[in-house]
């Protein structure tokens, strides 16, 4: 997954210019705290789950491609519960756990503890203000291909949403107005010439677009995916999956560009950074 460098069109480099500049950024609220499951209130299945749950968090605060390399990282979470503030369990509705022990257990960690920690290791870490991200993105189930529409897809939009919070990566969608349906079809979400993709674009005055397509293959899902941003294109697909890991792919892939280029060294933390 990494960087295609290509010789973009005069129209985009001048986009890149307007837009990086300019930076519309959210605080992402929650990014130390996370719910999952835990296999019972036992203390072997609540120290199993508060790792679970440290290595969650600490995949969408640190910028690398594979955290579980990081020292400093295995080393936290050898030690997972001393990093906890508070945690509290409460019951699944979900059917698939219906007759266990199994809870649901909401764990909040020590951010001022866990950045003294980091803060020593020499490793990237982004902050919680980060810039939206606009996602044009098609479904093809069935042999339809159609813009995504909230209202009508009720199960992509909750793996959007968990996708989203995982990673910590605001996203926003388009208005697909009748004006906006107008200027831009399906097939140019994923097409070779992105400019009227990115010209639509503007009107969101974003740093940072994301199309996807997402088609239906018998019991999992295969998606495609491109990503803008600093005047450079990244493509990558995966596996066909299960519907939520196949979103948690493209919003993964979304955190790594964003992360590489906003992340900070610990030690510079302090310091006011000059792309903020």
């Amino acid at each position: 997954m990494n960087f295609i460098d290509k010789r973009v069109s005069f129209w985009f480099l001048i986009f890149a210019l307007l837009f990086s500049t300019q930076l519309p950024a959210v605080e992402v609220a929650g990014l130390y705290e996370i719910e999952l499951v835990a296999n019972s209130q036992s203390p072997q299945d609540r120290t199993q789950a508060i790792k679970q749950a440290l290595y969650a968090v600490l995949d969408r605060i640190l910028v690398s491609d594979d955290i579980s390399k990081i020292p400093v990282v295995q080393e936290m979470l050898s030690s997972a519960q001393h990093y906890v503030k508070q945690f509290q369990y409460s019951l699944i509705a979900a059917d698939e756990y219906a007759g266990t022990d199994a809870r649901l257990i909401r764990v909040q960690f020590d951010e001022d503890q866990m950045l003294e920690v980091l803060r020593k290791s020499q490793v990237g870490i982004w902050s919680e203000i980060r810039p939206d991200t606009l996602l044009w993105l098609v479904v093809e189930q069935d042999g339809n291909r159609q813009f995504y529409n909230a209202d009508t897809m009720p199960d992509i939009e909750s793996a959007l949403a968990l996708a989203s919070k995982v990673k910590g990566v605001p996203i926003i969608y388009p208005m697909l107005d009748l004006e906006e349906q107008q200027k831009i079809s399906v097939s140019e979400v994923l097409g070779a010439d992105s400019r009227n993709l990115l010209a639509v674009s503007t009107r969101y005055e974003v740093t940072s677009i994301m199309a996807g397509r997402v088609v239906k293959k018998g019991d999992c899902w295969q998606g495609e995916w491109a990503f803008y941003f600093d005047g450079k294109i990244k493509q990558w697909n995966g596996a066909c999956q299960p519907l939520k890991a196949t979103v948690l792919t493209g919003v993964k892939g979304a955190y790594d560009v964003l992360s590489s280029y906003y992340g900070i060294k610990p030690e510079s933390m302090n310091t006011p950074s000059s792309r903020q």
